[in-house]
């Protein structure tokens, strides 16, 4: 079991400056390098605070980092309030967004994404408990649930030929702002899995940007071309696509995507749904053992999933 004063000899400060960051000490100035290795030390020998250890805290507070995952301009449009309540456990969740470059006191973070070594130690100066959703890259510091999504798409095109379908178009939308670039990954994914199935057309293969104006234009412009489906790799396009399809007189099947989605109801549409509701349970349940006792990385995989009509 580590100890404060081996936390503090990895990160080479006395055990008081240890003591005080790591029990978020507001009176204490520190720079900002100093915090994050006495933080990154924390999180490598997976030491706990007494305070932690006491458990007193009602209230776990996570912070939920998208910013790889959802663009700036749509990020008002998600809240994470009332993300999976985990009513078995001694505990209430309190999810909010943390903010690219923004650092503020969190008893957890989950991360949707890759992130750079940069992106990386900012978290850590917020939270040493990081959950990353969707990330091959590898360590050992910290938690990590892989997400098959292949299968899925796999089932959803299934289930299309079998409906008859043959002439099946995909719409995406693609962002990229400061050096950050949403659904290029998943665009290649995609097309790789309806080459291997046989689907893939490259009239067809529609991609736009995260607008609901582009989902409109894209989705007229599948039924125009004579799709028999429609398969959407985003949810950001979604009210576009759904307005468009409304009003056409041709109705191809329609494919839903749910990214982060909170809302579990059935759909009218068949959807493929990224994070099921285990994943968020297994999430939430992997927070609460961190908080309670320290433990090794642990690599999950879970299968998104296909939800026929």
């Amino acid at each position: 079991m580590a100890t404060l004063s081996d936390i503090a000899k990895k990160a080479n400060v006395s055990q008081a400056a240890a003591s005080r960051v790591l029990n978020q000490d507001p009176t204490f100035i520190v720079s900002k390098e100093v915090r994050l290795a006495i933080r990154k030390a924390a999180a490598e020998m997976g030491y706990r605070t007494p305070r932690q250890k006491k458990d007193d805290a009602k209230v776990i507070n996570v912070g939920i980092a998208d910013w790889h995952s959802v663009p700036a301009s749509r990020r008002r449009e998600f809240s994470y309030e009332n993300l999976v309540p985990l009513s078995q456990l001694d505990a209430e969740y309190s999810f909010s967004r943390l903010e690219r470059g923004v650092t503020r006191e969190l008893d957890a973070i989950i991360a949707v994404g890759i992130f750079s070594e940069e992106e990386i130690d900012e978290m850590i100066l917020s939270s040493p408990n990081i959950i990353f959703l969707n990330n091959n890259q590898n360590d050992t510091i910290f938690d990590r649930m892989f997400i098959d999504y292949d299968t899925p798409v796999k089932r959803c095109f299934d289930y299309l030929k079998e409906n008859g379908a043959r002439r099946i178009a995909f719409l995406n939308g693609l962002n990229e702002e400061d050096g950050i670039r949403i659904g290029y990954r998943r665009t290649e994914g995609v097309k790789s899995v309806m080459k291997e199935e046989g689907v893939y057309n490259e009239d067809l293969f529609l991609l736009g940007d995260l607008t609901d104006n582009s989902g409109r234009e894209m989705m007229r412009k599948a039924i125009s071309l004579g799709a028999d489906a429609v398969v959407l790799g985003t949810q950001l396009i979604e009210n576009g696509v759904l307005e468009e399809y409304e009003k056409s007189e041709k109705k191809p099947i329609l494919v839903l995507r749910r990214d982060i989605d909170l809302d579990y109801k059935k759909t009218k549409y068949p959807v493929v749904r990224m994070c099921s509701e285990q994943l968020w349970e297994i999430t939430n349940l992997l927070i609460y053992s961190r908080l309670k006792r320290p433990a090794p990385p642990l690599k999950v995989y879970i299968q998104a999933t296909f939800e026929a009509v």
